[in-house]
C-alpha cells in the first residue's frame, strides 16, 4: 500500500519535470511514510515514483518503483494481491516464475505480466490497486485500476504530459497546475453528495473508471480495455441464479468470507479489524477471529451523544469473541473540530457525514496496526439499505400510476405554475413559504414521481437533490446512461438493479473514497473482504427471498454472523455512522456557515443561484426541517470551494 505518482512525456522528458515529479509525490506523503523511491526512462519520457508504506516484505526488495526480472517492465504500484502467493506457485509450477529476489506482491504481480501481459495478470489478480506500467520495449504505458474502485487513479494533461496520481493534491503540486473549476461536476455533486468517476473538481484531471486498463503510446490514439465489467458480471450471475437452499447459500457465503478473510489477514505488520458492532463489520470481525491463534485487535469509535453511538454492541460483541478491544469515546464537537480538515483530506468535495467519524476511527487504529479490515460493501451487495426494500414496496403496490398522475402536472405542475406568478412579480414568499425552494421541491417531487421504472424511481428518490441543476447557473440535468440499460434488463428484480447500480456508482464514489482517504490520511491500509470477487458474484446471483427473509435485510449475512455471535447481541434496528449536521449547522458551523453561503460570495464566485441558495439556507436557519442534506451539501460544497 502506499501513494503513487507518474509522469508521461512522449517524446522523452524534460529537465523540469524530475523536480515536478518529486513536488508531487512530496504532497502524498501521508500515503507512504516509510519511504520513497523515484525511478526515469528519459528517452522515453516516464517517470515513476512512489511513497511507501510497507506491508509486504519490509525489506529493500519490495521497495518501489519496480523493475521486471528482464527489466522489461517498470512499475509504480499501489494496492495489495491479495492471492499472490497462489500465483507465485502457480507460476512455478507452470515454469513461468523468474529467479525472485524477493516475496512482495509487486514481484509477483511484474512477473505475472511478463510471463501473459498486463490484461491477463490483471484478470488473474485478486485484490485492490492502482498500477503505472511502462513496458519499456514497445515505449507503452499502461495505467489500470482494481474491479470495484477501492484504490484511487487520477490522469491529468499537464503542459505536453500525461501526469497520474493517487489523490488530486499531487497535481495541484505541479507548477503548471490549472485549478478551472468543471461545472458539470459540481452539478453533480450537489444531486449525489459525492462526485462520479470519471469526473473530478477540476476540469483538466479525471479519474481511471473501475475495472479499467488503459493504454497509452506516442503516435496511437488512448485504448481502453475493460478487463472486468461490473455490468457484464451481474448479468452473467443473473443468468446463472443461486437454486440452492437458505441453508446452503449461508454456508457458501460463511466459505467465500473465511477465504477471502484468509487471505486479507496476510501482511508483514499487524493486522486488526474495524467493529462497529453492526452486521457486516462484526462478521468480518467474527471470522477474522475464528481463524486466529490469539485476540485480534478490534477497533470502535462511540459518542457521547447516546442517538449516535454504538460502541457499547461493539464492546459486547468483542467481549463474546474475545478480541483485544480498544475503543475511544468522543463527542460531537470533536468531531466538528475536523471538518474544516476535510477538504485537505478529500482534495474534492465530499459530503458524506460519516468521513468524520470514519476518519478518527482510522487515527486511533493506526496506533496499534498498519492494516485494518472493514465491513464495508455489505449493504450494497446484500441489499441492507431501507431505501431499496422502501422501492420496491411502493413500486409493486400500484402507488405508481398515482404518482405519475400526481407528476402529470395534475398537481404539482399546476402548483408551481401559480408559484411562477407571484415570484415574477418580485415576491420572495407566499403563506409563510419561500417560493424558490418551494417550486424546487415541487419540481423535485414531480421528476422522482414521474420515474418510468423501477429503478429510475429508486435513482432520483435518493439523490440529495434531483433537480440539483437548477441550482447552477447555467445547470444541465444529466441522465446516468446505467440507469437507462439497467431498466431495460429482463428478468431483473428492483433489488437485482438497485444493488448493481449503487455497485457501481455510489459504492466506488463514495464508501469506498471515504474508507480510503480516511484511512491513508493516517497511512493506515483497509482492506474489503465483501468485496472479494467470488463473493461479489455470488451475492449478484442470489434471488430475491435469499437477499431477505421475510421482512429480514441481509438475511443471508445475519445467518453467518449467527454462527459465531448470539442473536441478541446484534439484532436492533440499523443506526449507521452519522452526525447531528442539523444541529451543528445551526450550533457551532453557524457563523462559518453564513459566511460560506453569503450573498457576497456566492455573487463574487458566480456558480451557484445566489437568491435560491440563500433561500434555502434561511429556510434552514428558521427551523425548517425539510432539506437537512441539501443544506449540508451546499455547506460542505462551500467550505472546499473555499479551499480549491
Amino acid at each position: 500500500m502506499c501513494g503513487i505518482a507518474a509522469l508521461f512525456r512522449p517524446g522523452g522528458l524534460r529537465p523540469d519535470d524530475r523536480d515536478a515529479l518529486r513536488r508531487m509525490t512530496d504532497s502524498i506523503r501521508h500515503r507512504g511514510p516509510d519511504d520513497e523511491g523515484f525511478w526515469f526512462d528519459e528517452a522515453r519520457g516516464v517517470g515513476l515514483a512512489q511513497r511507501r508504506l510497507a506491508i509486504q516484505d519490509l525489506s529493500p526488495a519490495g521497495a518501489q518503483p519496480m523493475l521486471s526480472a528482464s527489466g522489461r517492465y517498470a512499475i509504480t504500484f499501489n494496492g495489495e494481491i491479495y492471492n499472490f502467493k497462489d500465483l507465485r506457485a502457480e507460476m512455478e509450477l507452470k515454469s513461468e516464475a523468474p529467479n525472485w529476489r524477493g516475496h512482495s506482491d509487486t514481484e509477483v504481480l511484474l512477473a505475472l505480466i511478463e510471463a501473459r501481459g498486463p490484461e491477463a495478470a490483471l484478470k488473474a489478480a485478486t485484490g485492490m490497486f492502482a498500477v503505472v506500467l511502462l513496458d519499456r520495449q514497445t515505449g507503452a504505458v499502461y495505467i489500470a485500476r482494481d474491479r470495484m474502485g477501492e484504490k484511487p487513479l487520477y490522469i491529468a494533461e499537464i503542459g505536453g504530459a500525461y501526469l497520474f496520481a493517487s489523490e488530486l493534491k499531487a497535481f495541484k503540486a505541479h507548477p503548471q497546475w490549472d485549478g478551472t473549476l468543471d461545472h458539470a461536476a459540481i452539478t453533480g455533486f450537489l444531486r449525489h453528495g459525492y462526485i462520479t468517476a470519471p469526473a473530478s473538481l477540476y476540469r483538466a484531471a479525471r479519474k481511471l473508471p473501475a475495472g479499467v486498463l488503459r493504454h497509452l503510446a506516442p503516435g496511437q490514439p488512448t485504448q481502453d480495455t475493460v478487463y472486468w465489467d461490473s455490468l457484464a458480471e451481474a448479468r452473467a450471475a443473473k443468468a446463472n441464479r443461486f437454486t440452492g437452499t437458505f441453508e446452503e447459500a449461508t454456508d457458501r457465503l460463511d466459505s467465500l468470507l473465511h477465504a477471502a478473510i484468509r487471505r486479507q489477514v496476510i501482511a508483514d505488520v499487524p493486522v486488526g479489524a474495524f467493529l462497529s458492532g453492526g452486521i457486516d463489520s462484526s462478521t468480518i470481525a467474527s471470522i477474522m477471529q475464528a481463524q486466529a491463534s490469539r485476540p485480534i485487535e478490534t477497533f470502535s469509535l462511540g459518542f457521547r451523544e447516546a442517538e449516535f453511538d454504538e460502541s457499547i454492541y461493539a464492546r459486547d460483541i468483542a467481549t463474546h469473541l474475545k478480541t483485544s478491544h480498544n475503543a475511544i469515546s468522543l463527542t460531537g464537537q470533536d468531531a466538528a473540530d475536523l471538518l474544516t480538515t476535510m477538504p485537505s483530506i478529500y482534495d474534492e468535495p465530499f459530503a458524506d457525514p460519516s468521513q468524520l467519524p470514519t476518519t478518527l476511527i482510522a487515527g486511533f487504529a493506526r496506533q496499534k496496526v498498519t492494516v485494518s479490515l472493514s465491513g464495508d460493501a455489505g449493504d450494497e451487495l446484500f441489499a441492507g439499505y431501507g431505501r431499496y426494500h422502501s422501492v420496491r414496496r411502493k413500486w409493486e403496490s400500484g402507488a405508481r400510476g398515482s404518482l405519475e398522475r400526481f407528476a402529470s402536472g395534475t398537481y404539482a405542475n399546476a402548483l408551481d405554475a401559480l408559484l411562477a406568478i407571484p415570484e415574477a412579480l418580485g415576491l420572495r414568499s407566499v403563506a409563510g413559504h419561500r417560493i424558490g425552494p418551494l417550486r424546487l421541491r415541487l419540481q423535485d417531487q414531480a421528476k422522482r414521481m414521474g420515474a418510468a421504472s423501477a429503478i429510475e424511481a429508486y435513482e432520483r428518490s435518493f439523490t440529495v437533490m434531483d433537480q440539483a441543476h437548477r441550482l447552477v447557473k447555467g445547470g444541465v440535468a444529466e441522465a446516468d446512461p446505467l440507469v437507462a440499460e439497467l431498466a431495460r434488463e429482463r428478468g431483473w428484480s428492483i433489488l437485482d438493479s438497485a444493488t448493481v447500480l449503487d455497485a457501481q456508482r455510489y459504492l466506488p464514489d463514495d464508501i469506498l473514497v471515504k474508507v480510503d482517504r480516511a484511512a491513508m490520511h493516517h497511512s493506515l491500509e483497509a482492506r474489503v473482504p465483501l468485496l472479494d470477487p467470488e463473493i461479489i458474484r455470488f451475492a449478484w446471483s442470489l434471488p430475491d427471498e435469499l437477499k431477505t427473509r421475510g421482512k429480514e435485510r441481509k438475511a443471508l449475512l445475519k445467518a453467518v454472523l449467527g454462527r459465531y455471535v448470539p442473536r441478541a447481541l446484534w439484532d436492533r434496528p440499523k443506526q449507521g455512522f452519522g452526525i447531528p449536521a442539523a444541529a451543528w449547522l445551526r450550533g457551532p458551523f453557524r457563523a462559518l456557515g453564513e459566511d460560506l453561503l453569503s450573498r457576497e460570495r456566492l455573487e463574487r464566485q458566480g456558480l451557484l443561484e445566489t437568491d435560491l441558495v440563500r433561500a434555502i439556507w434561511e429556510d434552514f436557519l428558521a427551523g425548517g426541517q425539510r432539506r437537512v442534506n441539501l443544506v449540508w451539501t451546499l455547506f460542505v460544497l462551500q467550505l472546499y470551494l473555499s479551499e480549491a
